[in-house]
């Protein structure tokens, strides 16, 4: 005779995992991703104590809510989007008549702006490794397209050899959601690469290496904490006197790139970034860039 207790859970299971699926195929989504997800719809069902998600009601809802009051604000948002587009899913399969968190409010999240890099701490960190060594021309390879092309670190973990175009300047990328783009590759970053790629990828080549363009030392791609943890050395050898992380590079390339005249959707394209709001945030750093904006083009400004 069958448990009870296995029943239910085989039923919360089988709902979770065709939800996942879905943001697998369907939604591209990351295996990070995925699993963000599947965490935050688990402990739904616990704290909900849901027998099946088709007898959700808003008791289940105002539980597990009352359970959220103790987390961050960011996180308390993560949660609600991840179980909100559960629901949508939820009423799209006809489990559900409408999606609970419809009118739910989410927490209100205070963006810190982040610190921007100058160009000559820039120049400092491409600088800053022994280019005698292998991880040295890996290392002043990757900073400089990381910051050239505004890449995520992941991005430049994955970066494959088919996907960089030397003679036409320009690398394609493959970003969140598998959403492709190609980014313009300037002369700096283009000569570091090709640094790397003579002189030292050879030497990093295994069996195992695939088309990876950056390798490790065991001639597997190299895992984002290394190059952060290496970066961050560099950044301490150099007097940067603030935490720098990779993530640091791609938000001084688009600050770079305003303050130096660049539109907001072109900014946007070359981030990747699926929403223009998510760019604006690079027009708070630099707030003289939108006075120069409204001088030039507005009829009324003088």
């Amino acid at each position: 005779m069958e448990d009870n207790n296995t029943k239910t859970d085989n039923n919360l299971a089988h709902s979770i995992d065709d939800f996942i699926g879905y943001l697998s195929l369907e939604c591209g989504l990351s295996e990070n991703t995925q699993k963000s997800y599947q965490y935050d719809l688990m402990q739904l069902a616990e704290i909900a104590h849901l027998q099946h998600f088709s007898q959700l009601k808003a008791e289940h809802v105002d539980r597990w809510l009352d359970f959220l009051i103790k987390e961050k604000p960011s996180s308390r948002a993560r949660k609600i989007t991840s179980v909100s587009r559960f629901f949508e899913y939820l009423v799209k399969q006809g489990i559900l008549k409408q999606n609970p968190l419809e009118h739910v409010l989410h927490p209100k999240i205070k963006r810190e702006l982040p610190h921007v890099l100058s160009l000559e701490d820039i120049e400092k960190l491409q600088k800053a490794m022994s280019l005698s060594s292998p991880q040295g021309l890996r290392d002043r390879a990757m900073i400089s397209i990381i910051y050239g092309c505004g890449l995520r670190i992941s991005e430049a973990c994955q970066l494959l050899l088919q996907n960089i175009f030397l003679d036409e300047d320009f690398i394609k990328i493959y970003g969140k959601g598998s959403k492709e783009r190609l980014v313009p590759l300037g002369s700096v970053a283009k000569a570091h690469l090709q640094d790397y790629l003579v002189k030292c990828r050879p030497s990093l080549l295994k069996k195992n290496s695939g088309n990876f363009v950056f390798l490790s030392q065991r001639g597997s791609p190299i895992s984002r904490k290394t190059f952060w943890l290496n970066l961050k050395t560099y950044a301490e050898n150099v007097g940067i006197d603030f935490n720098v992380k990779p993530h640091l590079l791609r938000h001084s390339f688009a600050t770079h790139l305003l303050s130096n005249g660049a539109d907001l959707r072109s900014i946007q394209a070359m981030l990747g970034h699926r929403d223009i709001s998510t760019t604006q945030i690079y027009t708070h750093l630099d707030p003289s860039h939108l006075q120069e904006a409204y001088d030039k083009f507005h009829s009324r400004a003088k």
